[in-house]
């Protein structure tokens, strides 16, 4: 019997990728129009974002350590 092997797309991003890219993106957007606008809410505009990255990159580098093996885990003896 032969069976069919399903192909993985090259480039498959997932949701929880994009929507942060975008909603940064859109971020520096509002960012850009307050700046040419007067400065309205820069401030406050700026902070959100750099809570919004450093949320967004602790994710990013929380999900790659989860790929990585841990090695101490397999050669762990219980002592007891």
């Amino acid at each position: 019997m032969i069976t069919k092997r399903k192909s993985k797309p090259q480039m498959s991003f997932s949701k929880s990728k994009i929507l942060p890219i975008v909603g940064l993106g859109i971020l520096l957007f509002f960012i850009g129009i307050s700046y040419f606008n007067n400065h309205v809410f820069l401030d406050k505009l700026i902070i959100c974002s750099l809570i919004l990255s450093m949320v967004y990159f602790a994710r990013t580098l929380g999900k790659s350590n989860e790929n990585e093996p841990n090695s101490d885990r397999k050669n762990y003896t219980d002592p007891t």
